[in-house]
């Protein structure tokens, strides 16, 4: 039988195909142990993209969800924090203020107007809290600082009871500028909108709003009560002891009324913070289901392709191997 074989030119191209063959599959077993990923997609899916597209739409589209759950998780934690710090000032402060009407001395009195006119800046303060550039408590105004200053509040309402003369002629005043529509916190207090922000969306079929302004009435009665003290430390009535205790009693009965609509608020809160938690684990799960489908298109057998790249680095070893002592031949070596 007559024996056909390769001859030098044709052994020399069947071994550099093979030598490149060889490190093909060297460089795709690499890349799939180092990444965990198949390096061949179109083979994966079997030339249809088209669920690894869905998949990675919804992946988007729920990480686009996940940035509106933190968003509105922060708006709603920051507002809740900020009720809480009211809430802690009111209920220092109601009682505080009824005491030192009950004693009447120049001594309490003072002391605990001081004590209002300090957490008064401190409220005020926190209604104009701001999460980066947006103002927590101004609706959609969000560009706008909630309330003004303070101390600018103050001058408004020194102004509007100058001319009274009893304690409830001040806070007959002091109410028509915090409650009534038109008043002085309308007017000028308060700079936001009187729209409230707009919903956040959570989920496909899922929002929530937080509608609370520095314009609800709670929040105007809170400031109401903290004002009527903070104005005996401005010096309203300072020759009358007794007209300054009657206002003491007035703000601290004012903020222990508003202690019930301070605690309504951060129910409302509350029930927004929940519907967000539980769109976050919704959204969580619902990521991590798409994930793990999207692993088992795209994602390597890591001990195959280990026990394939070893096999294949064997291999070329044993090619450059035989081409070298197949390249040291020579007629001599017969001779």
């Amino acid at each position: 039988m007559t024996a056909i074989s390769y001859g030098d030119m044709g052994a020399s191209l069947r071994n550099m195909r093979l030598i490149t063959q060889v490190k093909q599959d060297l460089d795709k077993y690499s890349y799939e142990v180092s990444s965990g990923q198949k390096q061949d997609l179109g083979a994966a899916v079997s030339g249809d993209f088209t669920p690894l597209a869905s998949i990675e739409r919804s992946l988007r589209t729920l990480e686009s969800y996940d940035v509106a759950i933190q968003e509105a998780n922060l708006f709603a934690t920051s507002m809740q924090t900020t009720f809480g710090a009211i809430s802690s000032h009111v209920a220092d402060l109601s009682s505080t203020l009824l005491t030192s009407s009950t004693n009447g001395d120049a001594t309490s009195i003072s002391v605990a107007a001081q004590d209002a006119r300090t957490r008064f800046d401190a409220v005020v303060s926190g209604l104009n809290t701001r999460i980066g550039d947006r103002s927590l408590f101004s609706g959609t105004a969000t560009s706008k600082t909630a309330l003004i200053p303070a101390e600018d509040m103050l001058t408004d309402l020194q102004t509007a009871v100058a001319g009274a003369t009893t304690a409830a002629d001040v806070e007959a005043i002091v109410d028509d500028w915090f409650m009534s529509a038109g008043g002085g916190y309308e007017t000028l207090a308060y700079q936001g909108s009187d729209n409230a922000l707009s919903p956040f969306s959570l989920g496909e079929n899922e929002s929530v709003r937080l509608g609370i302004t520095a314009k609800d009435d709670a929040i105007r009665q809170t400031l109401k009560g903290l004002a009527l003290a903070s104005l005996v430390e401005e010096g309203v009535f300072a020759s009358d002891l007794s007209e300054q205790a009657s206002l003491m009693r007035s703000a601290g009965e004012t903020l222990m009324g508003s202690q019930a609509g301070m605690a309504d608020l951060q129910a409302r809160v509350g029930t927004v913070e929940a519907r967000i938690e539980d769109a976050n684990l919704s959204n969580s799960s619902m990521t991590y289901a798409f994930e793990t489908a999207k692993s088992e298109i795209i994602s390597s057998d890591p001990y195959k392709a280990a026990s394939l790249l070893t096999q294949t680095e064997t291999q070329l070893e044993l090619v450059y191997t035989l081409t070298a002592h197949m390249s040291r031949l020579s007629l001599s070596d017969y001779i």
